[in-house]
């Protein structure tokens, strides 16, 4: 058994897909057209309903809004980099989680993890405004985070039942495993993203290994019946 073959799996990953395409739109319209960035983020208090929904799929900022003490490329290298980073969470942990589990179990995993992300950024937005500051809350890592728990799990009865040592030999392993580590240090380091993000990313750890108990059962099953 091999982590890749798990990936051509038949069947098609339309969950994950779709939150990829809808990140990538939202993103670029944000963009191309600066008026609707604020229209996309979530802020305090909540000026459009969409809001509570769309903020999840808005990844970065257009420069014409990052303050003119940055860098003049400092919002597309923003972009770029937040975007890309929840895409390499989403679709290679994402869709390794949504072949093993099926399609509908993954709709629990994202109205856990949108609910904990809005309370989140709700609660942090009255504590900010109190402060006489703003906040605004964007991203897709709420969810991206929760998969990494439970690709991590896979991975591990993988090893368990085919032996650790076909798996320490498959490249697949090397692209996750790092990937893993580095989003671990992101969700419980307070200096790589700020606080704000660390709640969010690690609230998400916990919603994927709480998910984790959940599938167990299902992730086990599907080894078992793998050929």
């Amino acid at each position: 058994m091999k982590i890749r073959n798990i990936y051509f799996k038949k069947g098609i990953p339309f969950f994950c897909l779709t939150i990829a395409a809808l990140c990538i739109i939202v993103t670029l319209i944000s963009q191309l057209i600066v008026s609707t960035y604020m229209a996309f983020l979530l802020v305090y208090p909540i000026k459009y309903p969409w809001q509570v929904i769309t903020h999840i799929f808005l990844q970065g900022a257009p420069q014409a809004l990052i303050p003119p003490e940055y860098p003049s490329d400092y919002g597309i290298r923003f972009t770029i980099g937040h975007l890309g980073y929840n895409l390499l969470l989403i679709l290679p942990f994402g869709i390794l989680v949504e072949k093993i589990i099926g399609t509908k179990k993954m709709l629990p995993i994202f109205v856990a993890s949108w609910l904990i992300d809005l309370i989140a950024c709700i609660i942090m937005g009255v504590y900010f405004t109190k402060k006489g500051e703003e906040f605004g809350c964007h991203g897709a890592s709420g969810l991206a985070f929760c998969f990494v728990p439970l690709a991590l799990y896979a991975i591990f009865v993988l090893g368990k039942k085919y032996g650790f040592g076909k798996l320490f030999k498959q490249v697949s392993f090397y692209f996750l495993i790092p990937f893993s580590l580095l989003t671990l240090y992101i969700a419980i380091s307070p200096f790589v993203a700020g606080v704000p993000s660390m709640i969010i990313h690690l609230s998400a750890i916990i919603i994927g290994v709480i998910f984790t108990v959940v599938y167990r059962k299902t992730i086990n099953s599907f080894f078992d019946g793998y050929h």
